[in-house]
């Protein structure tokens, strides 16, 4: 089992997680690989406290230089602590992923939103759901005022790394959870950080699709078979918390299909898909009202709508129903 220092897990002798659990909205597990001579840093989280604290992590359990960073995918809560990174460090990223950090809405703009959400949500209706949940989708980080580093080098598809003789695979999925997430896998030890491609004890969210694309991706990660998975949120697992997953956009597939024929809209097809005997393997998942964003992106999927980034007006209508659904479900 891995050896458990506070939020620093090792998992092997030179492999490292920084896990920030339960998982929920921006509490972003990353990755350390230590070689004989350099290291490699896997993401970096939004808040700027948390992002430092990291660094002064890594550092007390190795004093190989960081020489590379890897950022899985386009989320802010992945990379906007890019500025941590050693000025040297070289930071990989899937070339759709560097195409999506430069649209996405800017951190300043989201610590002003967030802040005057914490002011508008005693409102009753949208404007009070929208402000209610965008303050607990940032949770009181002290995010960067700028767009903070961007990443240096792309790929396409499948990428090799070396660190200080260590090797990593990267290989792209996306688009899926967004428009690019890649894995990162450390054969040698038998350890995959997936991104946001695993959410464990958390509902997943998909901003982007299609969610075939994200279940070839979950069907990869059980045949790697590898000993240990890092999710992007969530503890540390094995398969059978894979399989749990899958299971979920299986059912939420076909779900969300029959609701979608049936004409009705996503905030009352969440409703009733909650309520249903099928939700009860995921009733304890961390954000169940996540459901709701999911069914907004199926939806569109469904109606031949290209995918689309989460640009901020998308996001104000989805975390306005996930408020929504959010106090209904504990009313």
């Amino acid at each position: 089992m891995p050896v458990r220092h506070d939020q620093l897990t090792q998992i092997d002798a030179r492999t490292y997680a920084f896990m920030h659990l339960p998982g929920g909205w921006g509490q972003t597990n990353t990755g350390l690989v230590v070689g004989d001579d350099a290291s490699m840093v896997i993401d970096t989280v939004w808040d700027r406290v948390r992002a430092q604290a990291n660094m002064e992590a890594w550092s007390s359990v190795s004093d190989a230089p960081i020489t590379e960073a890897v950022n899985t995918h386009s989320d802010g809560d992945h990379w906007w602590g890019n500025n941590t990174l050693p000025r040297a460090a070289r930071i990989t990223t899937s070339a759709a992923a560097l195409t999506a950090m430069k649209e996405d809405t800017p951190p300043g703009v989201v610590g002003a939103l967030a802040k005057l959400g914490r002011l508008t949500r005693p409102i009753p209706g949208p404007a009070g759901h929208l402000g209610g949940y965008m303050h607990q989708v940032t949770g009181g980080a002290d995010l960067p005022k700028r767009l903070p580093r961007l990443p240096d080098h792309t790929f396409s598809d499948t990428e090799d790394i070396e660190v200080g003789g260590r090797g990593a695979q990267l290989r792209n999925f996306g688009p899926a959870h967004t428009p690019g997430d890649l894995i990162v896998h450390i054969r040698d030890a038998g350890v995959v950080f997936t991104g946001d491609l695993l959410f464990i004890g958390a509902t997943p969210v998909i901003w982007h699709g299609p969610l075939e694309n994200w279940m070839a991706a979950i069907d990869h990660l059980l045949q790697l078979d590898a000993a240990t998975y890092v999710p992007g949120h969530g503890p540390i697992c094995g398969r059978a918390e894979i399989e749990l997953l899958r299971d979920y956009w299986v059912w939420l597939a076909q779900a969300a299909g029959d609701q979608h024929s049936a004409g009705v809209a996503p905030l009352p097809a969440a409703r009733a898909l909650v309520r249903s005997p099928e939700f009860a393997p995921f009733a304890q998942w961390g954000s169940p009202e996540r459901i709701v964003l999911n069914l907004s992106t199926l939806y569109r999927l469904f109606e031949g709508a290209p995918p689309a980034p989460p640009t901020i007006v998308r996001r104000a209508k989805a975390f306005a129903d996930a408020g929504k659904l959010q106090r209904d479900m504990t009313s």
